[in-house]
């Protein structure tokens, strides 16, 4: 954020040299975004880990000192540091430090979570483990929910993630649907507060469940990561076909995009590398992603999707580097495989490039 916003400081410089706009249209443009400043400061930066570290550090403390106190004292201490956390976020809040507020949440949501652990130890609760984890995540989350704080909305996102992976230790190869609702309260959380790294944080984490969710067939490997594709095929056509509409509501098509093609990919790698073992039709498979990506490419250069364009250009490097380890072992008919797609790529380079004159060189636009 700060990179872009010091990039939109110059170019304002450069619109004033050269009169585009008046110099008290640029103080005026400087002011707002000024004004517009969202982005966390160091200061609130580091109080967010200090209060993470010393939320961790009493309970330590206290699991140290465990048997030297009665469980009433137990409780107290922990029921004290908790309440004494959200006591000090209120009154941040009413104060208007709100990065501050936040830090003193997440201390709290530390505090809860080491409270379950050394509760459950206290009693000799003896139960399913990641239990504990979902209590501690759920707390979170209806912390986060009810004081609209995006970083606590953030620890219960990774809360819930640590659940589903011991959840899925345990019963491997059966697909984690609970997961789902609890992913989806986060994403509503952060529908709620507009926070813009949230949507990427919610999509990360369903993008690692499609993607997992392939893995989990065993025999019906195909079926799997067939799916897995599909849907990440799904999710670009969507973004593609609906995308003004959905900006209307939240600006997400480019997002859509982006997540869905790594999606896409991921299931299309698979399909080629983990399935398809003996390499029998790796080189069909080669062709196919192969065009999805360069179609790809033009579509992120058509929509100035830079993440989507970057993420190509590295889905298209690791498919040709992969396509080159698998068949090494036939390199005269990987060379031919190559040069074909070269000269496809280059063929489509040349009317990218001819489409682009033709378009420069209309009248009114600049050559």
């Amino acid at each position: 954020m700060l990179h872009t916003r010091n990039r939109l400081l110059k170019e304002i410089e450069r619109w004033q040299t050269q009169g585009w706009i008046t110099p008290e249209g640029a103080a005026g443009i400087k002011a707002d975004v000024a004004a517009r400043r969202s982005g966390l400061g160091l200061a609130q930066v580091l109080a967010t880990l200090a209060a993470v570290l010393i939320g961790f550090a009493a309970m330590s403390f206290v699991a140290a000192n465990w048997h030297d106190l009665s469980k009433l004292a137990r409780l107290a201490v922990i029921f004290t540091g908790l309440w004494s956390s959200l006591a000090v976020a209120g009154a941040l809040l009413q104060a208007g430090r709100g990065g501050f507020a936040h830090a003193a949440l997440l201390a709290a949501v530390a505090i809860y979570g080491g409270g379950i652990m050394l509760i459950a130890q206290a009693y000799q609760m003896d139960g399913h483990p990641p239990d504990a984890v979902l209590l501690w995540g759920l707390g979170a989350l209806a912390g986060g929910l009810l004081t609209r704080s995006n970083p606590v909305l953030a620890a219960a996102l990774v809360l819930f993630v640590v659940w589903h992976w011991m959840e899925l230790g345990e019963t491997w190869n059966e697909v984690h649907w609970a997961f789902l609702p609890a992913w989806a309260c986060v994403a509503g959380g952060f529908a709620i507060t507009r926070w813009r790294p949230g949507l990427h944080l919610v999509c990360l984490a369903i993008a690692s469940w499609v993607i997992e969710y392939g893995y989990l067939f065993g025999s019906e490997a195909v079926r799997g990561h067939l799916t897995v594709t599909l849907i990440g095929l799904g999710i670009v056509a969507a973004g593609i076909l609906v995308g003004p509409a959905i900006d209307r509501w939240r600006q997400v098509s480019g997002a859509m995009m982006l997540y869905g093609f790594a999606i896409a990919f991921a299931g299309a790698m698979a399909l080629q590398f983990v399935v398809d073992r003996h390499g029998t039709h790796t080189l069909l498979y080669g062709a196919i992603v192969l065009f999805a990506i360069v179609a790809a490419l033009a579509w992120s250069w058509r929509t100035d999707n830079k993440a989507a364009l970057w993420t190509a250009y590295a889905a298209f490097s690791i498919e040709i580097f992969s396509l080159y380890v698998k068949k090494i072992g036939t390199l005269l008919g990987t060379s031919a495989f190559f040069l074909a797609a070269g000269l496809f790529v280059a063929a489509l380079a040349f009317v990218a490039f001819r489409l682009h004159r033709a378009t420069s060189d209309q009248p009114g636009e600049p050559a």
